[in-house]
């Protein structure tokens, strides 16, 4: 995530959009069993079976849950949801489109 929101800094003129990539790479810290399939990491270790998932449907997956993250991320800044600091905020919205995407 760090290295991520590195890069944007870097590339990025906008500083709104740097914080946005930021967030959405929140996203990626989620487990992806979870985020592809609704399984909990505590299931998994009872022996429930985890459906074959391919490379590419891994990284479309996180590619459309990040941007989703993305954009909550940069609409939180926009419209100053949260003023000062920036404690968890981006974990929230990194959370929230991972609900979205499971929905």
């Amino acid at each position: 995530s760090a290295t991520i929101g590195l890069i944007g800094a870097l590339l990025l003129k906008d500083k709104t959009a740097a914080l946005a990539v930021y967030g959405g790479s929140f996203v990626g810290m989620s487990a992806p069993t979870r985020l592809l399939h609704g399984i909990l990491p505590s299931q998994v270790k009872d022996g429930a079976k985890v459906p074959d998932t391919s490379s590419v449907t891994l990284l479309t997956s996180f590619a459309i849950a990040g941007a989703l993250g993305g954009i909550v991320h940069g609409a939180s800044i926009g419209l100053n949801w949260f003023n000062g600091g920036w404690g968890g905020k981006a974990g929230f919205c990194g959370f929230v489109c991972c609900l979205l995407y499971r929905a």
